[in-house]
Order: structure tokens, then C-alpha cells, then sequence
């Protein structure tokens, strides 16, 4: 093995262990509101596909076919027998699922763990094929700090710990462009097409927002036709027009290969995929409400606002690490030094940016749901940037002075960074995805299920805790998949509709009454049944960060006055 390789193997190594730890660590401690959906959604998948019924693998628009395998081989796992009672399928708004697992005795906890490993285990391998692409583009040492930062990152580190999608749609969509950034400016060899070409299917059988990697990339193979070189310009424009050919030729043959829906009903598959999507993004809502597409009703100036609102919500939840790093990539780009900032790395300075950029208009100005987490392919790509760099000022700083030279010195200014980026987390664990950085007064992803696993822990502490039922709001696996007694969900809509007459016979049949205040508070909905309990003390208050999560109570201790004024 030649110098080269040893130190790009070391390089590796050393990435690995900074990042992997943050990852693994703790990893089924916390179940939030949308997994469940996916852990029964991607059960059913597993069903579907052993028993050939391959037209049944559509759960929703997403596609999110990535995650549904990745619970498949959670499932192979932990409970391969699963195809073989007959079940059929379960309603993923129903608790119906947790109690055939049981009954069989198995637990969707170890379900979702396991299957949460084997996702770590891909978004890892994905890391290490971002380092060594970006490694052929930029210094190795910005493309280490590159990777580790952005694997690090409170914000993406919180998010791709779970069982949804925005982790693997964006390192599918930062690998693509790697990809493709290395063929078009580094080396013309056909495998690093091919794996653009790969990740990008992949990006879009995870979730569909990553159509905006089409536009980019017209833009790089537009812009490439302007370099200077001996070749005509027809001759150009072949070679570009080829290249996209092959690229998205490839990214539909893995589509269609991986997803055996497309085998069966391709038809139905796209129908519900791109036609739900862009009802979405045109009328905030999916087809079988809006009836059909009526971009007319598109307005493109109220969403701009949203656009500086993703900006806020990414400001709020970044490091000041990022920060920085972001504007000495910035210095980078205005650089007149040709020798300090090659081509290649001036290109994938701009590109990065404008791909992240493109993540929070398109979601920006679409209409529906702005959760910040769907922009997580924009705060993977900042980070990128920002550990560039941070990577490109150490290599300056070492220019300055020779004893900055040795290789052990790079090792511990790297520990060092990485570490402060890791410690920033610490405090926020399990939950990272609520970091908010302290220089900015909000931030981060609240009332996503967290502390709901420690209100069902403290219960499953008590005696006889199997033969308790506990009345819990969003309890559906964030409370239910750790909780051994029987969970029944306090249902939002009862609250919306006024129901609060089912909702005190709900309370009077359940030992403990759980309510999540953190997002209860902010519910006009709520307003009567947190109105009611005002005088009644909780038996357990969960705090988070110094924010009230989470009030238990036991129905005994409450009187019958609350039941008579939710009965008015």
C-alpha cells in the first residue's frame, strides 16, 4: 500500500471514530410523532414484499422507499417470522401493530433500534464516500473537517438519529453532487457518474424534494460550457447533453430496481408520488383533497417570507463553529490567490451554497407544512462549506509557522474543533434536534416527542405497571412503544371538535392522565383541558432545558370538579 492510501485509510479511521460514537450512542432513547408511521409503514412493506404483493408498496408520497427497506432489514433482524401469521396490514394511525408485536412477544422499541442502527450504518457509509470524493476536490484535511463537522452538527446529528428521511436524503443528494462536481472537474472516469447518477435515484426514492438537484446540475453542465479548452462548441454541447443522458438514465434504473412497486404499477407509483407532491407544493394540500392540480392558485410572493423563516429557524439551530467556518469559506471564494483556491474548489465552494440555497426556496415558497427539518440537505451542505473552511485556515495557519507543520499537531486541532462542536450537543442529549444556539434566543425542533419515553419510564417504574392504562397525548410509540401497561391516545381532534365530554370518560377509565404541555400550551384546543386541571398539582412534572415537557397525573388525585367542567 502506497503513502497515499495508508493516509487516506488512516484518515478514515480517525473520521470514524469522531463521528460514529455521537451516532450510536443512546439511540432508542427516544421514539418521535412521525416514526411510528414509518415503523408500521415499513412493516408493512417487509409484509408486502414477502408475500409478492408488490403494487402494495406505496405508503406515501414521499416516496420514502429508502426507509421502508431500512425497516425491512430491521425486521429481518428482529422478527423475520412476521411475514407468516397473516396479519395483512396495519393502519399506521392505530395502535393495532404494537399490540400483534406484543402478543407475539416482541417489542417495537427493538424494532426501531435495530432499524435505526442499520440506517446509522448506511448514513456512515455514505459519509465515508462524501470524504473520499470531496478529498479529490479540496485539501484532505478540509474534506476530513468537512465531513465531521457536518456528521456532527447538533441539528443534523438530532434528525438523522431517527426513522424518517432527512438524513438519507441528504447525504444521498451531498454525494450525488460530489459526484458529479469530481467527473465534470476532476476526473472524467464513468464510475464517478455512475455514483452521481446512483445516490440520485436513491435521493429521489427517499423523498421527492430532491428534484431540485436537476436544476443544479443544468446549471454545472451549462457553466461548463464556457471553460476554456480546444473543443467546439457543438462538441460541448454533446458531451454535456451525453452526460445528463447517463446520469439520469442511471438514476432511473436504480429507481425502478430498488423500488418493486415500479415493477408491478409505475403508473399509479408516479401518479401518487409527483402528483401528491406538486399539489402540495401548489396548494398546500395532497390530491385526494384538492381533486386535481391548479398551479393558478400558486402564489409565489407569499412564500418569500418563509424563505427568510428557514433562514431564521437554520441561523438559530447552526454552531457558531458553522458560523465561522462559513465566512472563512467565504474568504476562500473572493481569494485572488490561484494557487490557494484551485478551480475545482472555488466551484464547489458556490455550488454548495446555491444547492442549499435552492433546498430553503423551494420549500420557502411551496405551500403546506415548513417544518425546519425538511431543509436538513441545506444545513448538511453549510456545514460542508463551513468545515472547508475551517480546513483551508488551518492549512494557512500552518503556512505561518513551521512547527504547526507535524502531523500529530492537525490531529489534536482537529479533535479539538470536532470536540467543541460534539460538546455543544452534549447538553441536549438524547434530543438533540432541540439545539438552539446560544448567541440566538430560539431554535431548534420542540414537541417532537421528546421527554414522552421518560413520562412512560417513570411510570413502567411503578408496581403492577402492566395492569395500568395510561391516557397520553401524541402517545402513539413516542410514550406507547415504551410503556409495558396499555396506552391510549388522547386524540387531538376530540379537542378541536369540543369532544371534551369523551375526554373526561377517557380520564375517568385510565390510572394516569399524561399531557404534553410543551405544545399543549401554544393550542387554543387545549385551553379547556389545560383550564380544568389549572388547580390540580401534577404527580410528575418533566422538565427538559428548564422547559416544562410533560404533566402526569394520577386520576384519583383529580376531583370531580374537573370532570364537571369539561363536561359544560
Amino acid at each position: 500500500m502506497n503513502k497515499s492510501k495508508w493516509n487516506i485509510l488512516c484518515t478514515i479511521l480517525f473520521l470514524l471514530v469522531l463521528i460514529v460514537p455521537s451516532h450510536v450512542i443512546g439511540i432508542d432513547k427516544v421514539v418521535t410523532i412521525d416514526e411510528p408511521w414509518w415503523v408500521i409503514s415499513g412493516s408493512n412493506y417487509y409484509y408486502a414484499l414477502t408475500h409478492g404483493d408488490f403494487e402494495n408498496t406505496l405508503y406515501d408520497y414521499h416516496p420514502a422507499v429508502t426507509t421502508t427497506w431500512i425497516v425491512t432489514a430491521g425486521m429481518l433482524s428482529y422478527f423475520p417470522e412476521y411475514r407468516g401469521f397473516g396479519q395483512g396490514y396495519f393502519d399506521v394511525r392505530k395502535p393495532k401493530f404494537e399490540e400483534f408485536m406484543r402478543k407475539n412477544g416482541k417489542e417495537a422499541i427493538d424494532l426501531v433500534r435495530n432499524s435505526r442502527l442499520i440506517q446509522t450504518t448506511v448514513l456512515i457509509a455514505l459519509a465515508l464516500l462524501g470524504f473520499f470524493l470531496l478529498q479529490l476536490l479540496v485539501d484532505p484535511k478540509a474534506a476530513f473537517l468537512a465531513i465531521a463537522l457536518a456528521m456532527t452538527a447538533p441539528f443534523f446529528l438530532g434528525h438523522s438519529r431517527l426513522l424518517n428521511h432527512e438524513g438519507m436524503l441528504a447525504m444521498f443528494v451531498l454525494v450525488s453532487f460530489l459526484g458529479m462536481q469530481v467527473y465534470l472537474n476532476k476526473d472524467r472516469r464513468l464510475i464517478y457518474l455512475l455514483i452521481s447518477g446512483a445516490a440520485f435515484g436513491l435521493a429521489q426514492l427517499t423523498k421527492s424534494s430532491s428534484i431540485v438537484v436537476i436544476p443544479l446540475f443544468g446549471l454545472i453542465l451549462f457553466t461548463d460550457l464556457f471553460k476554456q479548452s480546444e473543443q467546439s462548441l457543438s462538441v460541448k454541447i454533446w458531451g454535456a447533453v451525453k452526460t445528463f443522458v447517463i446520469w439520469l438514465a442511471v438514476a432511473i434504473f436504480v429507481f425502478v430496481l430498488i423500488w418493486p412497486g415500479m415493477w408491478v404499477a409505475p403508473g399509479k407509483m408516479l401518479y401518487e408520488i409527483y402528483g401528491n407532491a406538486f399539489s402540495y407544493a401548489f396548494q398546500g394540500a395532497r390530491l385526494e383533497v384538492t381533486q386535481g392540480l391548479q398551479p393558478s392558485s400558486f402564489n409565489l410572493a407569499s412564500g418569500m417570507g418563509r424563505v427568510f423563516q428557514y433562514l431564521r429557524s437554520w441561523e438559530a439551530s447552526s454552531t457558531i463553529i458553522t458560523w465561522f467556518g462559513l465566512v472563512f469559506a467565504l474568504f476562500l471564494l473572493i481569494s485572488k490567490d490561484r494557487g490557494r483556491t484551485p478551480a475545482p474548489l472555488k466551484s464547489t465552494i458556490v455550488y454548495l451554497a446555491v444547492l442549499g440555497g435552492l433546498f430553503m426556496l423551494m420549500f420557502g415558497v411551496a405551500q403546506g407544512r415548513d417544518s425546519p427539518y425538511y431543509i436538513l440537505s441545506s444545513y448538511v451542505c453549510f456545514d460542508v462549506l463551513a468545515g472547508i473552511g475551517w480546513g483551508y485556515l488551518w492549512i494557512w495557519v500552518q503556512k505561518q509557522s513551521a512547527g504547526l507543520g507535524r502531523a500529530y499537531v492537525s490531529v489534536l486541532a482537529f479533535i479539538l474543533l470536532v470536540g467543541i462542536q460534539i460538546g455543544s450537543t452534549i447538553p441536549y442529549y438524547p434530543y438533540y434536534f432541540t439545539y438552539h444556539n446560544p448567541l440566538v434566543d430560539s431554535g431548534g425542533t420542540r414537541g417532537y416527542g421528546e421527554g414522552l419515553a421518560q413520562a412512560a419510564d417513570y411510570l413502567a417504574q411503578k408496581s403492577n405497571a402492566r395492569e395500568f392504562r395510561a391516557y397520553v397525548y401524541n402517545g402513539m410509540g413516542t410514550f406507547s412503544f415504551f410503556y409495558p401497561g396499555e396506552t391510549v391516545v388522547l386524540k387531538k381532534i376530540y379537542l378541536i371538535e369540543g369532544y371534551t365530554l369523551q375526554i373526561a370518560s377517557d380520564i375517568r377509565q385510565a390510572d394516569y392522565l399524561v399531557l404534553y404541555v410543551i405544545v399543549q400550551n401554544n393550542q387554543p384546543e387545549s385551553e379547556k383541558l389545560l383550564g380544568a386541571l389549572q388547580g390540580v398539582v401534577p404527580e410528575k412534572t418533566i422538565v427538559i432545558n428548564d422547559m416544562e415537557y410533560i404533566r402526569i397525573y394520577k386520576t384519583t388525585d383529580i376531583p370531580e370538579s374537573v370532570y364537571e367542567e369539561l363536561g359544560r
